[in-house]
């Protein structure tokens, strides 16, 4: 329940920015991205941790600032995690595989430096976000078996926040705009209760603001 009131609060802190830019004027956008992550685990407690790959889908808004700084709100569904592999007993060994998947909040602060047709863009932020699942796979050479990390008593927090930074390359109509662009998330906090166990994710994604 804490960590829900504190998602709330960052809602919260998201949905203010976006009524004053709503009640200031029409030059507000809004926008979906979609694209590929190769997240992993790091930190003290998350040693043999290797990628794995996801998915990064959602929204935005993006709300001018003044001059070239604009306020870009995010709502992201993520999935992260990691794989490492362990020994079994009778020999060999098996692949455990972690997802998490996310519903993140980002709150970016986005610079466009140049206002051209084709121009970089350049954001950063911190990042709410509310883990929805976690699946725990352990995968042996003739069987699979599945369970979820609350089965598996792994204590894995509900309540993420990461730090997000980011570049890419914007073309720009007058009424739209498309972007490939690069995003790493940090996480500032451990997933796991008294250890230290951190998301890190990197994302490639294309932005259609219209």
């Amino acid at each position: 329940m804490r960590s829900r009131a504190r998602l709330g609060t960052a809602v919260w802190l998201l949905v203010m920015p976006l009524g004053v830019a709503v009640a200031q004027g029409p030059q507000k956008t809004v926008g979906a991205e979609l694209g590929y992550s190769r997240s992993d685990l790091r930190g003290a407690g998350a040693t043999g941790i290797d990628p794995r790959q996801g998915a990064l889908t959602g929204v935005y808004l993006e709300a001018p600032l003044g001059g070239r700084l604009s306020l870009r709100p995010e709502l992201l569904f993520a999935l992260k995690g990691g794989q490492t592999t362990a020994a079994v007993e009778g020999g060999g060994s098996a692949l455990l595989d972690i997802e998490l998947a996310y519903i993140e909040l980002p709150i970016l602060l986005k610079l466009t430096p140049l206002r051209r047709r084709l121009r970089p863009v350049f954001f950063a932020g911190p990042a709410p976000a509310l883990r929805i699942g976690c699946d725990l796979q352990v995968i042996l050479p003739d069987s699979t078996v599945s369970a979820t990390c609350d089965e598996a008593n792994l204590g894995v927090r509900e309540l993420d926040i990461g730090l997000v930074a980011g570049a890419g390359l914007e073309i720009r109509w007058p009424q739209s705009a498309l972007a490939l662009e690069a995003r790493y998330t940090a996480g500032l906090r451990s997933v796991r209760d008294g250890e230290d166990v951190r998301n890190r994710a990197f994302g490639l994604v294309l932005a259609l603001t219209f």
